[in-house]
C-alpha cells in the first residue's frame, strides 16, 4: 500500500483530534480532482516577492489587482477578502537578511517533489527552490508557504515543515552541484506572520515526524 500525504496536512494531522486525523487521511487517499483555487493570487505574489529578495512591489501590485477584481459568489467574496488579508499580513513578515542580501538562482524544473519518511511519501512541493553562491560555494535552499487563516502553525510546527523541506533539499542538491543548508530552508506561515528556517538538530525533529508517519499509516489502513 502506498501512503502519501502533503507536508502541511501532515503537520496539521500531528495535532488533530481522531476525527480530524481521519478526515485528513481520507483527503490524502482521495484528493479532489478539482481543487478550489484559494489564495492563488497571494501565493503567486509572495513567491515573486521572495524570489526578488523580499521586494514588496509584487505584493502591492497584487493588492491593487485584487481590490479591483469583481466577484459575486459568496465563496469568491470570502476568498478575495482572505487573500487581501494574507498579502497585508505578509508585508509584516520580517524577511531574513540571508534572503535579502544574496542573488537567488531559481530552480524551476524539478521532477522530484517528495521525500520518504517511515515508508510514507511526504509531498513537500516547495513553493520556490533556489541556489545562492557564497565564497565560491553553491548552496541550495527553498521556501514552503502555509496559507490558512483558520489554521495557523506555531513556531515548532513551522520548524517541522522547514526541517522536512531541508531533508528534501538534501536529496536533490547534488544534482545541481550544490550543498543543502538549513539556514536557507524556510517555512513561512503567512497568517502567523512568521518565517523560520530548518532546525540544525534535524535528527530530533525527523524522529518526531517518523512517529507521526507511523500514526498516518495506522489511520490510512482504517480510513
Amino acid at each position: 500500500m502506498k501512503y502519501k500525504i502533503s507536508i502541511n496536512p501532515l503537520v496539521d494531522f500531528s495535532r488533530g483530534t481522531d476525527a480530524k486525523k481521519r478526515r485528513i487521511v481520507k483527503d490524502s487517499k482521495n484528493p479532489p480532482i478539482l481543487r478550489v483555487g484559494w489564495y492563488q493570487t497571494p501565493r503567486a505574489c509572495i513567491k515573486k516577492s521572495l524570489s526578488e529578495n523580499g521586494n514588496s512591489e509584487p505584493i502591492i501590485q497584487g493588492l491593487e489587482k485584487l481590490k479591483n477584481k469583481i466577484v459575486s459568489k459568496p465563496q469568491q467574496i470570502n476568498n478575495k477578502f482572505s487573500s487581501l488579508e494574507a498579502m497585508r499580513k505578509f508585508l509584516n513578515v520580517e524577511i531574513p537578511e540571508i534572503l535579502k542580501n544574496h542573488d537567488l538562482t531559481l530552480v524551476k524544473k524539478r521532477n522530484i517533489k517528495s521525500t520518504f519518511i517511515n515508508d510514507v511519501e511526504v509531498l513537500v512541493s516547495p513553493d520556490i527552490v533556489f541556489i545562492i553562491n557564497y565564497k565560491g560555494e553553491k548552496y541550495m535552499g527553498g521556501v514552503k508557504i502555509h496559507l490558512s487563516k483558520g489554521n495557523i502553525f506555531d513556531l515548532n510546527e513551522s520548524k517541522m515543515v522547514a526541517t522536512v523541506l531541508h531533508k528534501h533539499i538534501s536529496e536533490i542538491a547534488s544534482k545541481y552541484n550544490a550543498k543543502p543548508l538549513t539556514d536557507i530552508c524556510f517555512a513561512i506561515d503567512v497568517f502567523g506572520e512568521r518565517i523560520v528556517s530548518a532546525s540544525k538538530r534535524t535528527k530530533k525533529i525527523l524522529s518526531k515526524i517518523y512517529m507521526i508517519c507511523d500514526e498516518v499509516k495506522q489511520f490510512w489502513n482504517v480510513a
